[in-house]
């Protein structure tokens, strides 16, 4: 129970609420959530559903440590893309990194052509904490994208995490679309290496479900596509897609001085600024 009273205060201090403002969302009192997070007791399981919502984290992270405690890195298999290609207003690469950094990982592995090594070394990235490795990560847990999706939806980390905790390896796989992601566990890195179309065949298949947008970024008409989607969101919700300066902002990661001078930067900065 205080382990899951931690995992519930961590979670509820990211996503912003505090004890009594999250009480209020749940229909409880603010002092069943603090005995809650002093582990004194557990939430009713009819929550659950409804506090991983208000959390953005699958309730197997809510009720366990193992996302916390195990190390995960980042590997993007991908040689047939330009990753600096500007997809609306943002370069193709940031839309495969920001799924990265909605989770912490910033060590990514990248198998890649040379032209796409040289991008990725330039400051924007370090910047923002990343940290670059071209070569094959010894017996890590990995995330792997080995193609040039374009995911969004509002409740991908769940679906993340989901798949962080399970001891299968898992693919996410949207509804009538190839798998997007595969988490594999480091036991079977190895195999990943050794026949990629074996792995990403046998996994198993945690499918995502309405309210996700996949569209494939490998081709020019494609590209355009997800551009026309990026630019008809963000107009209209006035919310960014795929920013990493937003999501670094919003994780800690970097100061609101940071953001501002990042700002000036890139063709989105008028929304950065608004955040801050």
């Amino acid at each position: 129970m205080s382990e899951t009273g931690n995992n519930i205060r961590r979670l509820r201090i990211e996503a912003g609420y505090t004890q009594k403002t999250l009480a209020e969302a749940l229909h409880v009192t603010d002092k069943a959530v603090s005995k809650w997070e002093r582990g004194l007791c557990l939430p009713d399981g009819s929550l659950l559903p409804k506090l991983s919502l208000l959390l953005d984290a699958d309730i197997g992270v809510i009720v366990s440590r193992h996302v916390i405690e195990e190390e995960w890195v980042g590997m993007i298999d991908i040689t047939d893309c330009d990753f600096s290609r500007i997809v609306y207003d943002k370069p193709l690469v940031y839309f495969l990194l920001s799924h990265y950094l909605l989770l912490g990982i910033r060590r990514i592995h990248v198998l890649t052509t040379e032209t796409n090594r040289e991008y990725l070394l330039e400051e924007k990235f370090r910047s923002l904490g990343f940290e670059f490795c071209f070569e094959i990560p010894e017996r890590k847990n990995m995330m792997v994208i080995n193609h040039p999706w374009f995911l969004f939806g509002s409740d991908l980390t769940h679906q993340y995490y989901g798949a962080m905790v399970s001891e299968r390896m898992t693919k996410l796989v949207p509804t009538n679309q190839e798998p997007v992601f595969l988490f594999c566990r480091e036991k079977r890195a190895d195999a990943y290496f050794a026949d990629k179309k074996k792995v990403f065949r046998e996994a198993s298949v945690r499918t995502l479900g309405r309210g996700m947008v996949c569209l494939d970024m490998d081709d020019y008409d494609k590209i355009l596509e997800v551009a026309s989607f990026i630019r008809a969101y963000q107009k209209n919700a006035g919310l960014l897609i795929g920013s990493l300066e937003e999501i670094a902002y919003r994780k800690g990661l970097i100061t609101a001085e940071e953001l501002m001078r990042m700002a000036g930067k890139v063709p989105y900065g008028n929304l950065l600024k608004d955040i801050v």
